[in-house]
């Protein structure tokens, strides 16, 4: 399944367990697409940063359904 995940660069839960954000990139999503910790914004990333989640929620969509068309 195609993944993305995107939060703040300030949320704490990023940085909760060390390791673990570099392991769900890894094994957790095998087929993760783009990873993006958002600037200026913490852990309500969709509220803080809305224009940006919009533009990345966007550009992940236009790359899946680009994939499934070739």
């Amino acid at each position: 399944m195609p993944s993305a995940f995107i939060a703040g660069r300030h949320d704490w839960g990023v940085y909760q367990m060390p390791g673990a954000f570099e392991r769900m990139q890894e094994t957790v999503c095998t087929d993760m697409r783009r990873c993006t910790l958002v600037d200026g914004a913490g852990h309500w990333v969709q509220q803080e940063a809305p224009e940006r989640v919009a533009d990345l929620l966007r550009e992940f969509l236009d790359d899946v359904g680009e994939a499934t068309r070739s």
